[in-house]
């Protein structure tokens, strides 16, 4: 019994070597993607502040146009306090990031909750903490 076990443990050893660079390539990409989801985020973060955008509805009436020119889909929510912003991105790859209004008369808010497809997987992840959802 206590051979048997050796044996697996010792093939186990031997996967987690053979699969480290990819574990490795992995872990580089998802960190290479959430620095630029925090870049994109600051970016859209910085259109709200210099327009002083206090709602999502305005967000979208503003910039919608334009973000299409680009090819980047905004819609607005049915009751008009969420816009979402929808990157196609190659290899069937996208981002979903949200505008919600702000609270208290305060600047609309870009979450930092963001869908995305990470690899071959679907995923909702905090940017800044990197905790999937």
């Amino acid at each position: 019994m206590k051979q048997n076990t050796d044996e697996r443990r010792r093939k186990i050893d031997e996967m987690r070597e053979r699969f480290a660079p990819l574990r490795d390539y992995m872990a580089q990409h998802r960190k290479e993607t959430l620095e630029l989801m925090r870049r994109r985020h600051a970016y859209y973060t910085k259109l709200i502040t210099d327009a002083e955008i206090k709602i999502a509805e305005e967000f979208y009436e503003r910039y919608s146009e334009q973000f299409l020119m680009y090819g980047i889909e905004l819609k607005l929510s049915d009751n008009k306090k969420w816009c979402s912003i929808h990157l196609e991105l190659e290899d069937y790859g996208y981002e979903d990031y949200g505008v919600e209004d702000g609270k208290d008369d305060t600047l609309a808010e870009v979450s930092p909750e963001v869908s995305f497809k990470d690899m071959f997987n679907n995923v909702e992840v905090n940017i800044f903490t990197g905790e999937e959802l």
